[in-house]
């Protein structure tokens, strides 16, 4: 026997598998007509908007495709949809799915937008594509939609499967053009890379890329205003609707909001739904780790699931991705209580996870009480 001893086995972490899990990405997909079909029928990943160019994605969807990467985006997965119609500003929601089809989960998890176009057909296709594949989708109104209108909007999204994973960003910023002039860019194409900005910044996606928050964390480089500005009633109107609107405040163009079209109270922040796709697929990511394993009859698989999981879990607790005053508080995982004799006959093994999702600030209120100085 050996003498008595403390002894250590500090080992690396496991290896995440699978699909990317990364939640910075975004998905671009654009109208093109059948006659003159123009860039990628399958989907290409670029990194510039040369790259798009190169692979033949016409002018102005290049230039929003440059403009996400500015703002934060560290890559784009792009694809053309094909539309029979003789205007490029007409595509029909069964065109729109099968291009957004081609987006399968290899390429794994991300913001899905179809820039500028601004029809009920386009926004049921994405809403669909959220509801399938738990990835965000980042929806458009017209370069200057009226309050009552994007309300009225908002209100026929707010029960449509996807919603949870959804965002209405009204309020076009304005970049500047080379030689003089600004041009109004969709709300979609800056939220996909302020989302992406924010990822790389706290290091998961429960996080609204909004406000200054110190950092600057919804403001928008380069912009120079927006192509709509709303009165105080109108905003409000929008915010409790469940939209994000981009606004100048003290000079600075900015997304101040960061909510879900779903009228799910749960669902109310964008945060969380976006942080449930992150979820989803890092924890299916790992996961593949133990698919094939034998599941032995003394729980050891059992136990470095769990500890897995919460392995997982817990840096994401201290990031402030999970609410609590102790890990404890924020998350729980269950594996040995979830499994039965049955459920191991049947080749399975199951998990059951807990989380307490973080809820970002929606309003500050400070009282602030003057006094006259004494005998004055």
């Amino acid at each position: 026997m050996a003498r008595p001893q403390i002894i250590v086995n500090v080992s690396a972490a496991l290896a995440r598998r699978g699909a990317p899990t990364a939640t910075g990405r975004a998905f671009v997909v654009y109208p093109t007509l059948s006659t003159a079909p123009a860039g990628p029928a399958i989907p290409v990943v670029v990194r510039s908007e040369a790259e798009a160019l190169a692979a033949a994605v016409p002018a102005q969807y290049a230039t929003w495709i440059g403009d996400i990467l500015k703002q934060g985006a560290p890559d784009v997965v792009v694809v053309r949809a094909i539309t029979a119609q003789l205007s490029t500003g007409i595509i029909t929601q069964a065109e729109l799915e099968a291009a957004l089809a081609t987006f399968s989960s290899d390429f794994g998890p991300g913001q899905v937008l179809a820039p500028g176009v601004a029809t009920v057909a386009a926004r049921a296709a994405l809403l669909g594509h959220a509801n399938t594949t738990g990835r965000t989708v980042l929806l458009d109104v017209l370069e200057n939609e009226t309050a009552a209108s994007v309300v009225s909007i908002l209100t026929a999204l707010a029960a449509s499967p996807g919603s949870k994973t959804a965002g209405l960003l009204p309020g076009w910023p304005k970049l500047p053009i080379l030689g003089g002039g600004t041009r109004n860019v969709p709300g979609s194409v800056i939220a996909a890379g302020l989302a992406a900005r924010g990822d790389a910044a706290v290091g998961h996606a429960n996080h609204a890329p909004a406000g200054d928050q110190g950092r600057g964390a919804g403001f928008v480089t380069d912009a120079t205003g927006v192509s709509i500005g709303y009165t105080d009633a109108e905003l409000d109107s929008i915010h409790d609707a469940g939209g994000s609107v981009f606004r100048t405040i003290r000079g600075q163009v900015q997304l101040y909001g960061w909510k879900a079209v779903s009228s799910d109270v749960r669902f109310d922040q964008l945060n969380v739904g976006r942080m449930t796709m992150q979820l989803g697929t890092g924890i299916r990511a790992g996961a593949e780790a133990f698919l094939f394993r034998p599941i032995d009859g003394r729980g050891l698989l059992f136990a470095e699931l769990e500890g897995f999981l919460r392995g997982y879990l817990s840096p994401l607790y201290t990031a402030n991705a999970l609410f609590g005053a102790t890990a404890d508080d924020a998350f729980d995982v269950d594996v040995a209580g979830a499994n039965t004799p049955a459920t191991i006959t049947a080749g399975e093994v199951r998990a059951n996870v807990a989380v307490r999702l973080t809820p970002h600030a929606e309003k500050v209120t400070i009282s602030v009480v003057t006094e006259s100085p004494e005998g004055a």
